[in-house]
């Protein structure tokens, strides 16, 4: 008897792809690049991340995006931080900026400046 996948399943299977690989990271991610990881249908892409996570695809990776730009900026404080937008996979600055100040309610420098490891 062949199993079914429930969403939750594929949604898990979908996200340990993405953190697994980093695609979250790459500057070139697209639901095609997912696809070659995990076999989902265009049809049920979108709805299952507004289930799991209460958000759209692009405002997930944003997500996931700006909680690794904060541990980076925190860890690495020799490194610009348009650098680690380019780590984030964000490569246009303001787009970056913008982001992160939506989602921390502050810029990078601010951040950094509240958020710095002491080494």
């Amino acid at each position: 008897m062949q199993r079914v996948e429930t969403d939750e399943m594929l949604f898990r299977r979908v996200e340990k792809a993405i953190l697994d690989n980093g695609l979250h990271l790459r500057d070139d991610l697209s639901r095609r690049l997912i696809g070659e990881y995990v076999s989902i249908s265009k049809n049920r892409f979108a709805p299952l991340f507004r289930k799991f996570t209460g958000m759209a695809f692009p405002a997930y990776i944003n997500s996931l995006r700006m909680q690794h730009a904060a541990t980076l900026l925190a860890e690495r404080p020799d490194h610009t931080i348009e650098s680690i937008a380019n780590d984030c996979g964000i490569s246009v600055p303001q787009t970056f900026y913008r982001l992160f100040k939506l989602h921390f309610g502050m810029t990078p420098a601010a951040y950094r400046l509240q958020h710095a490891i002491v080494r």
